[in-house]
């Protein structure tokens, strides 16, 4: 079965309710939280391969939760592939914080509690794949969801090939639905084999399981230290380092397979708080160097820069805005090509 979903289709004041049972009738039901109903945007083209769910979503900025009550509520028992096509966000699951930006994979389980945070536009492939036909344990799977890979080699890079190749005849069949009578032998075939990599993937994660987890539970502990000590300007990789005494070199490392280093993440938060107390009505009477100042930036021409990089205005034309989507959420560029502090 085919099918096909676009909020355009329906009012404004519609859009979220129908966005939130789209998702659910493609994927996996999961709550929908945006910051404005009326802008809400999205499209969803899915097909079901011998029982594996595939499709691509293009969205609008969201917050993407699969809670316990959902749970417990659907019984839904399937792994969840996810391939970052653009956009950047953050995957958690199991208490493991990800940051996923494009390129990127994340492997979600659906019997445990999620959420995916975008705080930009981002398009996605993605395949469901249920539970019983990957034979691993569940320790195995607890190891490898809620973490990111890179495609670029080894047996991410051909899950990500699988799921691209998967979403490519979706697209085909919706455009050409006459041209898409497969045998039931070839789809077999075609789950199969993503069926495999997939168990494949989880398994090898599993075989380095032990030396991960250490980093993983490091790697947690340090990113709740920055966002603890956020509102400090000496907050920086060196410091970071030497408060979980730890060489700055092993900090780099731990960092290394993330989408940013540690240091521009460190600006990256730093942003994002001073974007969203920008917006706040009980700080309009701070200026923008006082909020800046409160987040660690010392000099207010630096953060103005920094801030018009990112989010494509400056400060001051932000707050007047008034709402984020009065303005593109999504960077408009990277950070600034400074050497980490």
């Amino acid at each position: 079965m085919i099918q096909a979903f676009c909020t355009d289709r329906k009012p404004p004041a519609e859009r979220a309710e129908y966005w939130t049972d789209a998702v659910g009738k493609a994927f996996i039901r999961l709550e929908v939280h945006t910051q404005a109903e009326t802008k809400i945007h999205g499209t969803i083209r899915q097909a079901c391969v011998a029982g594996v769910q595939v499709g691509s979503l293009d969205a609008s900025p969201q917050r993407m939760v699969r809670s316990a009550s959902l749970i417990a509520a659907d019984g839904d028992d399937s792994l969840v592939v996810s391939l970052q096509r653009t956009g950047y966000g953050i995957a958690t699951q199991d208490g493991r914080e990800t940051p996923v930006a494009a390129g990127q994979l994340v492997i979600l389980d659906t019997r445990r509690p999620y959420v995916l945070d975008y705080t930009c536009p981002v398009r996605q492939h993605v395949a469901t794949v249920p539970r019983q036909l990957v034979e691993l344990p569940d320790s195995a799977l607890r190891l490898a969801t809620g973490r990111t890979y890179s495609p670029g080699h080894g047996i991410s890079g051909i899950l990500a090939s699988y799921v691209n190749g998967l979403v490519t005849i979706t697209d085909r069949c919706i455009r050409a639905p006459d041209h898409c009578n497969f045998a039931p032998a070839s789809t077999e075939f075609l789950r199969q084999g993503i069926v495999d990599v997939l168990t494949a993937l989880i398994a090898l994660e599993g075989s380095a399981g032990e030396q991960a987890a250490v980093e993983q539970a490091l790697l947690q502990r340090l990113r709740a230290y920055i966002r603890a000590h956020l509102d400090e300007p000496t907050l920086a990789p060196a410091t970071v380092a030497a408060a979980h005494h730890i060489s700055l070199r092993y900090l780099y490392q731990l960092f290394q397979d993330e989408p940013m280093t540690v240091g521009r993440w460190i600006k990256r938060l730093r942003l994002e708080a001073c974007r969203r107390d920008l917006l706040r009505p009980e700080l309009s009477g701070q200026t923008v160097a006082a909020i800046a100042h409160r987040w660690g930036f010392a000099s207010h021409a630096h953060f103005s820069r920094a801030f018009r990089t990112v989010y494509g205005l400056s400060p001051a034309q932000w707050r007047q805005a008034g709402v984020p989507q009065a303005a593109p959420l999504q960077a408009t560029g990277p950070l600034p090509g400074q050497p980490d502090k």
